[in-house]
């Protein structure tokens, strides 16, 4: 039996009945369950409607099928613990939920011992963790946010201390500030990092690149400060890598200045005006998110109608086959996929737009 894991789109049905009109209680379940679900990358549509003095819900979660079948279970126990969170002692509301998980479980999809099962290839899997995964742009720009919030607010306490313990205040406040200020820099990194990989997966995109230029002149000493503070415990005894042969004495690298519009960090002759940092790492995830969303398909399908073939072990565990494992069925669908791409890869896509942040094509 051949089946397609993470291929198309998929859904996830839940359905009660509840009083007429419906309590406060229920509905805030309701509508927090969606949002978990969207939160998570779903698409879930909640449908009411009256049958026999009741209300009936439908809350339909839309999604592709291996991400409904990975989340199924993480799913079922969050419509519990919201039901818990909202009203611990609500004994009906809490168990419209549990039957909700129950509801979820019986549609899981468990792979057999012995199917084939079609993965979208290696580099497809790697373009769409890229784009939505732990390390992707929304989740960097989440983080850089948390950085960037606190900064502001370190400056205008460092900005507005008085009295006569303004400069105990001061030095506190400068030590928080260093550790966001490295945190922001480290963050430009990475940003700067991913946005390079997205670039080679999109065949040097022009646009990409574009933005990485602009992001360079305006972050010049980020890669020093950033490489400087990964190795703080050797620059601090004079034999960091920038310091060469120079023999420097011992002593602290990093000095953080607080003026009134920026926090300044410097080490071995290298600056950053940290929230300018953040503001050009904001303005570059912003070029690429334009070209990505745009691109999105070739990404997500990087060799077009390719898959990756596995077997069900088992214990459940998958295993990509050898070539000589191939099944005449299995021959058969891969040859039809090839027929398929043999122009290239449909998902390639010719855009006319422009950047509305840069002015460039995407």
């Amino acid at each position: 039996m051949l089946l397609l894991e993470g291929v198309g789109m998929g859904w996830r049905t839940v359905q009660f009945r509840t009083t007429d009109p419906p309590r406060r209680e229920v509905l805030s379940w309701v509508r927090e369950f969606a949002a978990y679900t969207k939160w998570c990358g779903a698409h879930p549509e909640v449908e009411r409607g009256a049958e026999n003095g009741e209300v009936l819900f439908d809350i339909t979660i839309h999604g592709s099928s291996g991400f409904l079948t990975a989340s199924t279970d993480d799913f079922a126990d969050i419509a519990a613990r919201i039901a818990i969170d909202i009203a611990p002692h609500d004994s009906e509301l809490v168990l419209i939920a549990v039957d909700a998980g129950n509801q979820l479980r019986d549609q899981k999809i468990v792979n057999e011992p012995g199917q084939i099962v079609f993965l979208p290839t290696r580099a497809s899997r790697e373009g769409f963790e890229r784009l939505s995964g732990e390390a992707s742009m929304d989740a960097l720009l989440q983080e850089l946010a948390v950085h960037e919030r606190r900064l502001s607010k370190d400056l205008k306490d460092f900005n507005d201390a008085t009295g006569p313990k303004a400069w105990a205040k001061r030095f506190r406040v400068q030590f928080i500030a260093r550790v966001d200020a490295l945190a922001v820099i480290n963050c430009a990194r990475r940003m700067e990092r991913i946005a390079r990989d997205l670039q080679r997966r999109l065949n040097g995109n022009i646009h990409i690149n574009a933005a990485l230029q602009t992001f360079r002149q305006r972050t010049s000493h980020v890669t020093d400060l950033r490489n400087i503070s990964e190795h703080l415990d050797e620059y601090v005894v004079g034999a960091g890598k920038i310091d060469g042969a120079e023999h420097r004495e011992p002593g602290e690298v990093f000095e953080i200045r607080m003026d009134r519009e920026d926090v300044v960090l410097s080490a071995r002759s290298r600056s950053a005006r940290i929230l300018s940092v953040a503001s050009a790492v904001k303005d570059l995830c912003q070029c690429v998110q334009r070209t990505t969303e745009a691109r999105f398909m070739e990404l997500t399908w990087a060799d077009g109608v390719k898959f990756d073939h596995a077997i069900i072990e088992q214990d459940g565990t998958s295993r990509t086959l050898r070539e000589d494992e191939y099944s005449l069925i299995l021959l058969e669908a891969i040859e039809a996929m090839a027929q398929a791409s043999e122009n290239g890869n449909p998902f390639f896509q010719q855009i006319s737009e422009e950047c509305p942040s840069c002015g460039s094509g995407l």
